[in-house]
């Protein structure tokens, strides 16, 4: 029995450790949980709303051959510390150029799934391209709200109004969300993990993260994409027609591909990561 409490007693121990271990302290003291794997050229995964790096574990065990892959939880969800501000997407893009200098890497590809590219946008108002050598964007439009019949938009208003009234109610149901990401039913072992992730968020954070997305216009930033930087959006089929007319006509010089689903990273791994690396390798 002893043995056994020993043995107990030393797993927390080297868990916490872990977990220390893994934490990168900012300027305002914020800890933001990070991973990193292999050697190369960095290549930094930048999760969406609510979501953790925990979704990019495919992409991770591919990419580690090959290149330095980073990946870590916002501020706010996951594993990184819950803050009463900094819960926009700003204050994301400033976290990310911490983490971009205090791993002093060059040359990155940046690689944003949904919301996660919000940051990017920001980054780039307010940092310009500076250490970013390529920019890969995971099914997010500039703006989420605006006119469908000739924008890149999720959708009207009206169609927000009743999903925000919601959140302000009663918390979000990750079901539905992992349901809308993928385009096939998962397995019950992978949706518990999935909804556990997100619910690491605490609604208050979730909930000031959605309205900042919801009010927040990025197209300036996707028309002004510069030609020597590589760009590639990566849109799912529901909206690629639709998308794509709008990007070709406003970033000419970026990349379009159609995507099976708003996570085929986790749900087609071997389908993405082919289709980033080719990307990453055309430069």
């Amino acid at each position: 029995m002893r043995l056994f409490s020993l043995i107990l007693v030393c797993l927390v121990a080297f868990q916490l450790f872990a977990q220390e271990n893994n934490l990168l302290k900012l300027d305002d003291g914020t800890a933001l949980f990070i991973e990193e794997a292999g050697e190369g050229q960095p290549m930094l995964f930048i999760p969406g709303w609510t979501m953790t790096h925990r979704f990019f574990e495919k992409q991770v065990e591919f990419f580690a051959a090959q290149y330095h892959v980073i990946t870590y939880d916002p501020r706010g969800q996951g594993r990184s510390d819950k803050t009463a501000d900094g819960n926009n997407y700003a204050a994301h893009a400033s976290d990310l150029r911490q983490i971009i200098l205090k791993k002093n890497l060059e040359d990155v590809v940046l690689v944003g799934w949904s919301s996660g590219c919000l940051a990017m946008f920001e980054y780039l108002r307010g940092y310009g391209y500076d250490r970013v050598s390529s920019m890969v964007f995971i099914d997010e439009p500039p703006k989420w709200v605006g006119d469908t019949r000739t924008e890149w938009v999720y959708g009207s208003f009206d169609d927000y109004r009743s999903s925000l009234k919601s959140m302000i109610s009663k918390p979000a149901d990750p079901n539905g969300i992992i349901d809308w990401m993928l385009a096939e039913p998962v397995d019950s072992v992978s949706k518990d993990w999935m909804r556990k992730e997100i619910l690491m968020t605490p609604r208050p954070i979730a909930l000031s993260l959605y309205i900042d997305g919801l009010i927040s216009d990025y197209t300036g930033e996707v028309s002004n994409l510069r030609s020597e930087t590589p760009a590639m959006f990566m849109v799912q089929a529901s909206w690629y027609d639709r998308a794509k007319a709008w990007l070709s006509k406003n970033t000419p010089h970026s990349k379009v591909v159609e995507i099976s689903s708003h996570a085929m990273f986790w749900e087609k791994p071997d389908a993405f990561n082919a289709l980033l690396k080719a990307f990453i390798e055309s430069r």
